[in-house]
């Protein structure tokens, strides 16, 4: 385990400490549960800052490692760092609006009140930009990989980039203009499995979401576990892409994943 932290820190160093960062949030957060009482939609008030952190945790760490991928010059270049320090401004952005709404207590998603409906804008288009950043550094893998790395890894990590970032902005678009995650079941978090709080009697946008951005992860660990060929690598990202189509699409007809 070390090992693997020495060597996200290697590869980028300012993704790989943002993602303890967010870790040290998510530690952070789950502990003000214990003592802060107050809740939205049913579930604590750091649940939702909890969850964000937790994710971009995992994020900021996958895009580290991703960055070992690219050939040395192009770690250097200006889209590298056009991805970096995008990623960096639009998922600090998103963090910190959505734990500052949650310590005063008010929603940060779908808010009411003019600042939050406003800035729930702004958020959406961080959002979109995280998305279509990990897609960037998807098709920057794939184009200017580094040589020295199996093509089959190099599909691997960039395929699953760019899954994750297309499946990401359409699922998060589909949550923002559908008004919600949830579609024809009950909107409180409450009557909901923990930790996701998925939807338990209607369609929930937030699995397929879910399924679409792990593919950053779910593909290059295929390729990992079961060392296939190029032609087995897009086999692999093309299904993990229909079944987040299918739970896309499910969702959409109201049909719950989680009973």
């Amino acid at each position: 385990m070390n090992a693997i932290l020495r060597e996200l820190d290697r590869r980028q160093p300012v993704l790989a400490r943002l993602g303890w960062a967010m870790a040290a949030l998510l530690a952070a957060c789950l502990a003000a549960m214990l003592v802060d009482g107050r809740s939205i939609n049913g579930v604590s008030v750091w649940t939702k800052p909890a969850k964000f952190a937790a994710s971009l945790a995992v994020w900021f760490w996958t895009l580290a490692w991703a960055w070992g991928v690219l050939a040395p010059a192009a770690r250097e270049g200006r889209i590298a760092r056009l991805v970096l320090w995008g990623t960096v401004a639009a998922g600090l952005f998103e963090q910190g609006w959505i734990t500052l709404r949650a310590a005063l207590g008010l929603r940060s998603h779908f808010a009411s009140d003019p600042l939050g409906a406003f800035m729930f804008s702004v958020m959406g288009a961080a959002a979109l930009a995280l998305v279509l950043l990990a897609a960037v550094l998807g098709l920057l893998v794939l184009w200017r990989g580094d040589a020295a790395q199996a093509r089959p890894w190099r599909m691997a990590v960039g395929l699953g980039l760019v899954v994750a970032g297309v499946m990401g902005g359409v699922t998060g678009f589909a949550i923002g203009a559908q008004g919600g995650p949830v579609i024809g079941g009950t909107l409180s978090d409450a009557a909901s499995w923990p930790p996701f709080f998925w939807s338990r009697d209607g369609g929930d946008l937030r699995i397929a979401h879910f399924l679409g951005t792990h593919a950053m992860q779910v593909v290059p660990a295929f390729a990992l576990l079961a060392a296939p060929g190029a032609a087995g690598v897009m086999l692999a990202a093309l299904g993990w892409l229909a079944l987040s189509v299918a739970a896309f699409v499910l969702a959409l007809a109201g049909i719950p994943l989680m009973p």
